[in-house]
């Protein structure tokens, strides 16, 4: 299916349970503000927002069984998220020949500087599956989640990294417009990513079923 398609079905879902998912994003949004329970409350929303891309309704249960299940991943996730930017902005900052005496060459430094703003934009597109993946999971594994993450950003990449263009203008637009930031910026982005995290393991699940059936006759 076309990424359109896709989003246009998420938009779809995203209306049908509309009020509660908006006051699941306003809870989010106050849960960011004590830090510790920002990560738990993302994964109670994408737990939701799995729900809703598997046919089913909102419901504050899956939101707070979310939040508990998922309270050590989603922290866990977040701490490698947080070290590899850290790393990303380090190596951006370190290259700069206006701050680091010790780099001669302008030329050198700009390329290098472009690999890491490259490969942090690629990293920033790759974060639309690690937490969807995970709760798609039979055994929520952190290992498996950004292993099988990463599989479909490889055999997607065209899909992905247009994708995440797409959320770096809604996360613009939410921050020009603050009520869109506290009413539908989160939420709607977890129906997203999790609808085409669904859709996209659809051929590698039909693949596995047709191995399996064959396997048994």
């Amino acid at each position: 299916m076309s990424i359109f398609q896709i989003i246009w079905d998420a938009l779809k879902r995203f209306w049908d349970d509309l009020f509660i998912l908006v006051l699941m994003n306003l809870l989010t949004v106050l849960l960011a503000f004590p830090v510790i329970t920002l990560p738990p409350a993302l994964a109670g929303l994408w737990y939701v927002a799995n729900q809703i891309a598997n046919g089913h309704s909102a419901q504050w249960s899956d939101y707070f069984w979310g939040f508990r299940h998922y309270f050590l991943r989603s922290w866990a996730l977040a701490l490698i998220n947080i070290f590899l930017l850290l790393v990303v902005l380090t190596n951006i900052r370190f290259y700069d020949p206006d701050l680091n005496p010790l780099i001669h060459s302008e030329t050198l430094s700009a390329w290098i500087r472009g690999f890491f703003i490259v490969l942090g934009f690629l990293w920033w597109c790759y974060q639309i599956y690690p937490m969807a993946v995970l709760l798609e999971q039979e055994q929520p594994r952190i290992g498996w989640a950004l292993r099988n993450s990463a599989i479909l950003f490889i055999a997607n990449p065209g899909f992905t990294i247009l994708l995440g263009i797409l959320v770096i203008v809604w996360a613009i637009i939410c921050t020009l417009v603050p009520p869109l930031l506290a009413l539908v910026s989160l939420s709607l982005l977890a129906v997203v990513c999790n609808q085409t995290v669904v859709y996209l393991l659809k051929p590698f699940r039909e693949k596995a079923k047709k191995e399996s059936d064959q396997n048994t006759l």
